[in-house]
């Protein structure tokens, strides 16, 4: 049975000094994560380009709203299929390679979307790249996770975190120029290329960290014994038992419906069709939250790494549960602009911090388990929320579907305020970790 959680006492002082001098230069000096940010941006910079036109063409084949979410959940649904299967793969092609054949399956998937004749096969070839995506996220994050001191961690992803932003800040508004000036498919390619260039910029500047060799005994010994499937069931036994995991897991699932039911399927179809935007107009405003949400990552993580994860994460939670619910009552473009932006300060204030929690919890040797099962529940909130979305909006109308969106937010809530803040447990002395 896994151990019971330990009560919480103030972090450790040397920790929270040497938390104090990590500066914004250290980290992007540090060439581990450097290299993982300048792959991911051209990643990202792609996906930004289709995020505002991907319900516009699904609807270019004449389906309906219920239908035009199956573009978006159907990538997810593929992702999650694979997540909880990365695990091994990632253990034995190692973190490089797995991440830079991930993505190129990505950009090959796109590639077919974008010359689909018919909206069935855009399903289809959508929802390949999710077995790519699962793979290149779960090797990314568990070489970051890896690598990265955990006295840094949430800073250091935000910035990585960062990169999506900037990603999605160009490419959102240029998707929507491209899609005006040369069709709804053009981004797609655009989008295939830069997959393309990112697996291959990750091959080229990254390398693998090193094995454990599990010799410390205890838990660690327990759990590499065995083959890859039976280590991996029995790390994840071992996490399901500390509060602190599910409540990760928990504002994972919530971040990821929110993002795939709210920003990705609701916020274009409802601009579009109450507000009279362009994809241009819908670009911009997605624009404007990840600006906001840029701004506010690393403060957030500074906070976060130096005073703890809960009050970071409540707060951003919050915020974002009210504007998410207000986007619906937007009288005019102008309007749903602000609040746009204004829900980026919350998405951007809860950034990092479930992530964080994950690296303050979880010991190396389980650390691509971990993942795997972090990505498996945020691909299950990305999944649900966009076709769920996609049916409220067609039978009760857009401000029932928002409201329903932000139903699993609201619930994390209450998941991390019961948990304990794992910046501000017991530094974990023994091999097993806190509360494995």
């Amino acid at each position: 049975m896994p151990e019971p959680e330990e009560p919480e006492e103030p972090a450790d002082p040397a920790s929270a000094a040497a938390a104090e001098k990590v500066t914004l230069g250290v980290i992007l000096g540090d060439r581990a994560v450097r290299a993982a940010m300048v792959a991911s941006l051209a990643n990202t910079l792609g996906y930004g380009l289709i995020a505002p036109i991907l319900p516009l063409f699904a609807r270019s084949f004449g389906v309906g709203y219920d239908a035009a979410g199956l573009l978006i959940s159907g990538f997810a649904f593929a992702r999650l299929v694979f997540d909880l299967g990365t695990g091994p793969i990632v253990d034995r092609l190692r973190e490089r390679m797995a991440a830079s054949v991930g993505v190129a399956v990505i950009g090959v998937s796109a590639m077919f979307t974008a010359a689909a004749p018919t909206f069935s096969l855009a399903v289809i070839a959508r929802a390949a790249g999710g077995a790519g995506s699962a793979v290149m996220f779960a090797a990314i994050y568990s070489y970051l996770l890896k690598v990265v001191p955990k006295d840094r961690v949430a800073r250091t992803l935000s910035v990585y975190f960062g990169t999506f932003n900037i990603g999605a800040v160009a490419g959102a508004p240029l998707g929507g120029l491209l899609a005006h000036l040369f069709g709804l498919r053009a981004p797609l390619w655009i989008y295939a290329g830069l997959c393309l260039l990112s697996g291959w910029m990750f091959l080229r500047q990254t390398s693998d960290p090193p094995r454990e060799d599990g010799a410390g005994g205890g838990a660690s010994a327990r759990r590499v014994a065995g083959p890859a499937w039976r280590r991996a069931l029995r790390a994840a036994r071992d996490l399901f038992g500390a509060r602190a995991f599910r409540a990760a897991l928990g504002a994972n699932l919530a971040g990821f419906w929110v993002s795939g039911a709210a920003i990705s399927t609701l916020v274009p179809l409802f601009a579009q069709h109450a507000l009279r935007m362009s994809p241009f107009a819908i670009g911009g405003a997605i624009a404007a939250l990840t600006v906001t949400e840029f701004a506010l990552l690393y403060p957030a993580a500074a906070f976060s790494d130096r005073h703890g994860r809960k009050g970071a994460l409540l707060a951003g939670l919050g915020l974002v549960a009210v504007l998410t619910a207000a986007l619906p009552f937007a009288p005019s473009a102008l309007w749903f602009g602000v609040l746009m932006a204004a829900g980026g300060i919350g998405s951007g204030i809860w950034g990092s911090g479930s992530s964080a929690m994950l690296a303050d919890l979880v010991p190396q040797d389980a650390m691509t388990t971990a993942v795997s099962v972090y990505r498996f529940f945020g691909d299950l909130g990305f999944v649900l929320g966009p076709a769920l979305a996609g049916l409220c909006a067609s039978g009760l109308g857009f401000r029932w579907a928002f409201l329903v969106s932000v139903v699993p937010t609201v619930v994390a809530f209450g998941m991390v305020a019961r948990a304990p803040d794992t910046r501000r447990l017991r530094p974990p002395g023994r091999d097993e970790g806190v509360g494995l």
